[in-house]
C-alpha cells in the first residue's frame, strides 16, 4: 500500500516546472520569449506580467490569446533489470524506452479599461500551469507512471494608480483552480481539485525613449484532498483494497519580474526581462493517507533564473517582425533526486513572430522552440536509470482589440 500511494503523488506535480509554467499563454508580446513583457503596452496581456502596465493603455484594450503546444518526451533507459521485485504481480515485462507526445490548445482573455484619469481597472484569465503526458504500460516505469494530467487556469482582477506621467503602481488578486488526474499500470485516479489564492502587484516608470518594470507575483499553494484511487492490477491474495483515498499538495512559485525596453530610433526596439522562480519551496510532496503517515517525495529544488531578450523591428506600416531568446537555470541537478513525473533541467526558448492590423484589430503571429535538454534520473531502488529528452513547439495568435 505505501508502495501504491508513492506512485500516485510522485505522478501529480506534472507540468509544474519552471519552463512549464506555461508562460507561452500569457506572453504579451508574442515572438518574443516574454522579453519586456513588464512594461510591454500595445496589448493587454502586459497586464498578467505587471499590473502597472494598464497605466499606459488607453481608454479600453482586450486581448485573447490562442495557442496549440506540441510536446514531446523521450526516456532512454540505460540500466534495466527486470528482476528487481518491484513489478506488479502478473504485469507484461517492460521494454525499458518510452516516448510521450501530447498536443494541447490553450486560450487566455485579457481586458483593460480605464475608469477615471488616473485609475485602470483589468481582468484576466488564463492557464498558469498545465500538460498531459501519456508514457504507456511499456517502460521501466509504467508501475510509476503512465498518464498524468495536470491543469491549473487563474483568474486575476487587477487595478492600476497612475501617479504621474511617469509612474505607475498596480495590485492584483490570483483566483486559481487546479485539476490532477493520473495512472500507472497498477492503479487509475478521479480528478482530484482545489482552489488557490495569491496577490500580485507591480511598478513601472515609463520614459520618453525607455522604460522599466518591477513586478511580483505570489506562490499559490494547491491542496487536493481525497482522492480517489482505484486499483487496476491483480492481486493473487486479495491483501490490498480495491481503492483507496489520497492527497497531496502543489504549487506554483512566487516569481519577480525586471523587464525593460528601449526605443533605439523609429523602427527597432530592444526588450529584455530577468525573472526569479522561487522554486526552493518545491522541497518535496507530501503524501496524505489515514492508513500511512509520513511520506513524502523529496524534491530539494533550487530558485531558477529566467533571462529573457528581444527585438521588434517596425519592417513598414503593415508589418513588424519580432525575435527573441531566453534561457532558464536548472532547479534540480542531482540524477538521484529527479524522478519520472517531473524531470527537470535547464531550458531553452526560441521564438520568432510578426504583427500586421486588420482594420483596427492587432494580430500578433508566433512561434516558439523550447529545447528541454537531456535529464538524468538513477533511482535503483525503483529500477528507473536513464535519460529523459524533452521539447515542445509553440504555435499561436494573440489578436487585440
Amino acid at each position: 500500500m505505501k508502495k501504491t500511494l508513492l506512485a500516485l503523488l510522485i505522478c501529480s506535480t506534472y507540468a509544474n516546472a519552471s519552463g512549464l509554467l506555461l508562460q507561452e499563454a500569457v506572453v504579451a508580446n508574442a515572438g518574443t520569449t516574454g522579453a519586456g513583457d513588464g512594461v510591454y503596452t500595445e496589448t493587454a496581456t502586459a497586464s498578467w506580467t505587471n499590473p502597472a502596465t494598464m497605466t499606459h493603455m488607453g481608454e479600453q484594450k482586450t486581448t485573447v490569446n490562442m495557442m496549440v503546444l506540441d510536446l514531446q518526451m523521450d526516456y532512454t533507459d540505460r540500466d534495466r533489470d527486470l528482476d528487481d521485485g518491484y513489478r506488479i504481480p502478473n504485469t507484461a515485462p517492460t521494454t525499458g524506452d518510452a516516448n510521450a507526445k501530447t498536443v494541447m490548445p490553450s486560450i487566455g482573455i485579457f481586458h483593460v479599461m480605464q475608469v477615471s484619469e488616473d485609475i485602470h481597472l483589468g481582468i484576466n484569465f488564463g492557464a498558469v500551469g498545465g500538460s498531459s503526458v501519456d508514457y504507456g504500460t511499456d517502460w521501466d516505469a509504467s508501475e510509476h507512471l503512465d498518464t498524468a494530467t495536470m491543469t491549473a487556469v487563474q483568474l486575476n482582477p487587477i487595478m492600476s494608480y497612475k501617479i504621474d506621467n511617469n509612474w505607475s503602481v498596480g495590485v492584483g488578486a490570483q483566483v486559481s483552480y487546479g485539476i490532477i488526474e493520473v495512472s500507472t499500470t497498477g492503479f487509475e485516479t478521479d480528478a482530484g481539485t482545489d482552489w488557490a489564492f495569491g496577490y500580485n502587484a507591480g511598478a513601472m516608470y515609463k520614459a520618453e525613449k525607455w522604460a522599466v518594470g518591477l513586478s511580483y507575483r505570489s506562490k499559490v499553494e494547491f491542496e487536493f484532498d481525497d482522492i480517489n484511487a482505484d486499483l487496476i492490477a491483480a492481486d493473487p491474495d486479495n491483501s490490498r483494497p480495491s481503492s483507496f483515498t489520497v492527497g497531496t499538495e502543489l504549487l506554483a512559485p512566487a516569481i519577480i519580474d525586471l523587464s525593460g525596453s528601449y526605443d533605439v530610433n523609429g523602427q527597432l526596439t530592444l526588450l529584455s526581462s530577468v525573472q526569479f522562480h522561487q522554486w526552493s519551496d518545491f522541497s518535496g510532496t507530501p503524501v496524505y493517507n489515514e492508513q500511512v503517515e509520513g511520506l513524502e517525495i523529496d524534491r530539494d529544488w533550487d530558485d531558477v533564473w529566467k533571462f529573457a531578450v528581444g527585438a521588434d523591428y517596425q519592417l513598414n506600416a503593415e508589418w513588424a517582425l519580432k525575435a527573441g531568446f531566453s534561457y532558464e537555470t536548472s532547479p534540480q541537478d542531482d540524477p538521484t533526486k529527479q524522478w519520472v513525473d517531473l524531470p527537470v533541467g535547464e531550458q531553452y526558448r526560441y521564438s520568432v513572430g510578426a504583427t500586421t492590423y486588420w482594420n483596427d484589430t492587432r494580430i500578433d503571429m508566433f512561434y516558439e522552440y523550447a529545447d528541454l535538454g537531456s535529464v538524468d534520473i538513477t533511482k535503483e531502488g525503483a529500477n528507473v536509470t536513464g535519460t529523459f529528452d524533452g521539447k515542445i513547439h509553440f504555435v499561436g495568435a494573440n489578436v487585440t482589440f
